[in-house]
C-alpha cells in the first residue's frame, strides 16, 4: 500500500485506474494488470505496482515504495520473480519520466523510493512478467511480519511516558499515551490523570482545565503530584493575571466566582510536598474566605515568599501564649493515618498509616478491623504489613536487591513526585549516601537493571530540584549515567533521559577526570556500531559537547572523531536533514566524509523536500544561532520552503503573526521563556505546533523531520 493511510491509498487506486494505464492491450494483459495495479491498496504490501503502456507501445511497471525500510524488503523479492531475465529490473531506484501520469499521481504519495520495470514487447513475455510479479506480490503477503514488536510491559511503557516528558518530546509521550488507552491498559481515570501530566509538562494549564473530566478530577482519589497539577492549572488559567497585576478586590472575587468550588471539592487538608507557588496562593485564598482553616493556616506559615500579598490580609495568629499540644491516643491517629491513606494515593501516606498501626497494642488493631469504614483500609495495609514502601530513593535502591519488591518502578514512578529533593541536594551527607547506594546496586543484577528502567523517574526527580543542574548533585548525575552505560537494559533501548544527564554534567562543570568518565559513559552507551534512529540522539550529545566548555580539548575532539567514524557507514542511509546536519559536523572537524554506493544512497528527493515545499515554518528559541542553522538545512532541501525565526522575550506583533499565519511552529523547549510560550500557544490554536528537545539545531531538525514523516 503507498498513501498516508487505507482511505488515501483508495483514492489514489481511483485516480490511476482513470487514468486507463494499460489502454490498448489484450483482454488477458489487462486482467492481470488491475490485478497487479491492487497492490495500491494491498496493507500487506510494502509499496505499489502499476502497470502502463505508454503512447509508442512500449510497456512497464512503476514502482513506488513508501520507506526506505519497504525497499529493502521489495527490491529483493523483485529481483528474484522478475529480475532482468522477464524484465529490464536491476534493483536501482529510478525517477519516474515527465511524461508518465500515473509516475506523477504516485509522486504525490510522497514515496521514499521509485523504480520502473521495463517489460518485454512481446505478448508471452509480457505476461510472464507480470504473472511473475504477482507471484511476487503473493509471496510478500505471506511472509510474515518480521517488524512486529515484541510486547512491552506496562511498566516499561509508562517508563517511556516519563522519558520523553523528561525530554520535551511531547508527540512521543502523546503516541505512549494512545497506546495505554487503545491497548486498555490502564483504567480511565488513571490515562486521564496520564494526560493531565503530559499537558502540565509543557505549561499548558488552560488545557487541564478544560478538560471535560476536570471537576471529576478534582474529588477522584488522587495523588499529591495530580492535586499540585490541578492547583496550578487553576491558578495559572483563571487567577494569575490578577494576582500578578496586585488587584485584591478582582482576585478574591475570581476565586470565590469561578475556583472555590474546585479547591473544596480536593479536601485537602495537608499540602502536597512539591506544591508550587500558584496552589500555595490558592490555598492562602481560601483562608482569607475561611478564616477557621486552622489546618491550612499552620501548613502556610512560613510560605510568605510563595503567599505575596496575600500575607498581608491573613488573619493574625493567636498572640503569645503558646497553644497546648494535645497529643492523639495512638488509636486515633491510625485513624486518622488511614483516613489520610484512603483519601490520598501516595506511598509516604501509606507508610505512615502503617507505622501508626504498628503502634497499636492487638485489642486496638482488632477494634479497627471491626469497626467500619476503616475494616477494608486495614485489611489492605494489612497485605503489604510485611513490605512497607520505600520513603526516599536511598532506601528504594536498598530494596531494589530484593526479588519481592515486583512493584519497584510503579514505587519509583510514584517517588519522584513525592519523595524530597530540596534536602537532598543541599546536604553533603544526603548526596553521598545516595551515591553510595547507586555504586553498591551496579554489584547487584538484579537492583542495577532496576535501576536502570527506573531512570526516567529519577531524573524527573533531579530535575524538580529548583537549581538543577547543580554542581553538588554532580556525582549522582554521574553515577546514573555509568549505571546507565553499563546496565543491560540499554542494549533494548536508548532512554533519551540520559542525554539529560550528560548535558547536565557538561552544564554543571567538571574536573578532567570526571569529564574523561562522561566521555568513557556517552561512547559506551553510543556503542560501536548505532542504527539510524540514534543519529539524533547522538547528534543531541555531540553538539552539548562542542557547545559545553572542555577541561580536556583533546578528549573531546577524539570522542568526536569516533563519532563520526561511526556514522560514516551508514551515511547512505540517513533522511537528508540527517546527513546535512552530520556534514555540518564533519566540516567543523576538517572531515570529508565518504561517498557511499549508489545502491545504498537515498534518493535526491527522499520524500521530505516534495513534503516541505511551499510550507511555512516558524522557530522559536533563545540560542540564535542554533535557529538560523536549522533555517539554512532546511532551506537547503527545499528552496520553496519560508523558515522564520524568533528569540522575542515576551509577545510581540512578529510573534503573534508568526503563530498564527506559519503552517508549522517549532518550539525549542528548553531554550523559551514562559511568557512568549504562553502567548504563543494562546495565538497558535489548532494550528500544528511542535516541541524541539534539546537547544541545538539537530533537534529542531529532528522536530521538523518527525512532523512531516507523520503527515
Amino acid at each position: 500500500m503507498i498513501g498516508a493511510d487505507l482511505q488515501a491509498a483508495r483514492a489514489l487506486l481511483a485516480d490511476v485506474t482513470a487514468l486507463q494505464p494499460c489502454t490498448g492491450a489484450s483482454a488477458d494483459i489487462a486482467a492481470l494488470c488491475v490485478d497487479v495495479t491492487r497492490s495500491v491498496i494491498s496493507e500487506l504490501f510494502p509499496g505499489a505496482l502499476v502497470p502502463v503502456i505508454d503512447n509508442g507501445g512500449s510497456m512497464q511497471i512503476d514502482v513506488a515504495a513508501p520507506t526506505m525500510s519497504d525497499w529493502r524488503r521489495l527490491k529483493p523479492v523483485l529481483l528474484a520473480f522478475a529480475g532482468p531475465t522477464l524484465t529490464g529490473f536491476d534493483g536501482l531506484p529510478e525517477p519516474f519520466a515527465a511524461t508518465d501520469p500515473v509516475g506523477a499521481r504516485l509522486q504525490q504519495a510522497a514515496p521514499a523510493v521509485t523504480a520502473i520495470m521495463r517489460l518485454p514487447a512481446d505478448e508471452r513475455g509480457r505476461l510472464a512478467a507480470l504473472r511473475a510479479v504477482l507471484r511476487a506480490r503473493d509471496t510478500l503477503a505471506r511472509a510474515p511480519e518480521l517488524q512486529r514488536s515484541a510486547p512491552v510491559p506496562t511498566s516499561w511503557l509508562l517508563a517511556r511516558f516519563q522519558d520523553y516528558l523528561n525530554v520535551g518530546r511531547r508527540d512521543a509521550a502523546a503516541a505512549i499515551l494512545d497506546r495505554l488507552r487503545t491497548e486498555l491498559r490502564l483504567d480511565a481515570l488513571n490515562v486521564k490523570f496520564l494526560e493531565v501530566q503530559l499537558f502540565a509538562a509543557f505549561d499548558d494549564w488552560a488545557a487541564i482545565v478544560a478538560l471535560p473530566e476536570f471537576p471529576s478530577l478534582c474529588v477522584a482519589r488522587r495523588t499529591p503530584a495530580i492535586t499540585t497539577i490541578l492547583l496550578e492549572a487553576l491558578y495559572r488559567t483563571l487567577i494569575a493575571g490578577l494576582f500578578d497585576a496586585g488587584n485584591v478586590a478582582d482576585t478574591r472575587a475570581t476565586y470565590a466566582q469561578k475556583v472555590q468550588s474546585f479547591v473544596q471539592s480536593m479536601r485537602i487538608t495537608t499540602p502536597p510536598l512539591a506544591l508550587r507557588s500558584g496552589g500555595w496562593r490558592l490555598l492562602g485564598l481560601e483562608i482569607l474566605d475561611d478564616p477557621g482553616r486552622d489546618d491550612l493556616r499552620a501548613a502556610i506559615a512560613d510560605r510568605d515568599p510563595d503567599l505575596g500579598w496575600i500575607t498581608d490580609y491573613l488573619p493574625a495568629q493567636a498572640p503569645d501564649a503558646p497553644p497546648e499540644v494535645e497529643v492523639a491516643a495512638p488509636i486515633d491517629a491510625a485513624r486518622d493515618a488511614l483516613i489520610q491513606a484512603e483519601a490520598v494515593d501516595s506511598i509516604d501516606l501509606l507508610a505512615d498509616a502503617m507505622a501508626a498501626m504498628a503502634r497499636l497494642s492487638p485489642d486496638e488493631l482488632a477494634l479497627l478491623r471491626e469497626t467500619m469504614p476503616f475494616r477494608p483500609i486495614v485489611q489492605a495495609t494489612d497485605d503489604l504489613a510485611s513490605i512497607a514502601p520505600p520513603t526516599s530513593w536511598v532506601a528504594w535502591l536498598e530494596r531494589a536487591t530484593d526479588p519481592a519488591f515486583a512493584d519497584a518502578l510503579e514505587v519509583a514512578r510514584r517517588g519522584k513526585d513525592e519523595w524530597a529533593i530540596g534536602t537532598s541536594a543541599a546536604d553533603p551527607v544526603a548526596v553521598s549516601a545516595l551515591v553510595a547506594a547507586l555504586e553498591k546496586v551496579q554489584g547487584d543484577p538484579l537492583a542495577a537493571e532496576r535501576t536502570t528502567q527506573a531512570l526516567p523517574y529519577l531524573v524527573a526527580w533531579l530535575q524538580r530540584d529548583e537549581g538543577f543542574p547543580r554542581a553538588a548533585l554532580s556525582p549522582v548525575y554521574g553515577g546514573l549515567l555509568t549505571l546507565f552505560a553499563l546496565g543491560s537494559a540499554r542494549g533494548a533501548t536508548i532512554y533519551e533521559s540520559s542525554q539529560v544527564l550528560a548535558e547536565a554534567l557538561l552544564a554543571a562543570g567538571l574536573d578532567q577526570k570526571a569529564y574523561r568518565d562522561l566521555i568513557a559513559d556517552t561512547d559506551e552507551i553510543a556503542g560501536e556500531g548505532f542504527g539510524v534512529d540514534m543519529v539524533y540522539w547522538v547528534l543531541d550529545l555531540v553538539e552539548s559537547f562542542m557547545n559545553a566548555a572542555s577541561p580536556d580539548a583533546a578528549a573531546r575532539e577524539q570522542f568526536l572523531h569516533r563519532i563520526l567514524a561511526r556514522i560514516a557507514p551508514i551515511i547512505g542511509r540517513l533522511s537528508r536533514l540527517q546527513r546535512i546536519a552530520v556534514t555540518l559536523l564533519a566540516s567543523e572537524l576538517g572531515w570529508a566524509l565518504p561517498a557511499s554506493p549508489a545502491s545504498d544512497v537515498v534518493p535526491a528527493d527522499d520524500g521530505l523536500a516534495s513534503r516541505l515545499a511551499g510550507m511555512r515554518i516558524a522557530i522559536y528559541s533563545l540560542t540564535e544561532s542554533s535557529s538560523r542553522q536549522a533555517k539554512a538545512a532546511l532551506e537547503e532541501i527545499s528552496p520553496t520552503v519560508t523558515v522564520d525565526i524568533n528569540a522575542d522575550h515576551g509577545g510581540s506583533a512578529r510573534l503573534r503573526a508568526l503563530a498564527e499565519n506559519s503552517d508549522l511552529f517549532v518550539m525549542t523547549w528548553l531554550s523559551a521563556k514562559h511568557a512568549a510560550t504562553d502567548f504563543i500557544r494562546a495565538h497558535r490554536g489548532d494550528r500544528p505546533l511542535v516541541y524541539s528537545q534539546g537547544k541545538g539545531f539537530s533537534s529542531m531538525l529532528r522536530a521538523v523531520e518527525d512532523y512531516v514523516r507523520a503527515l
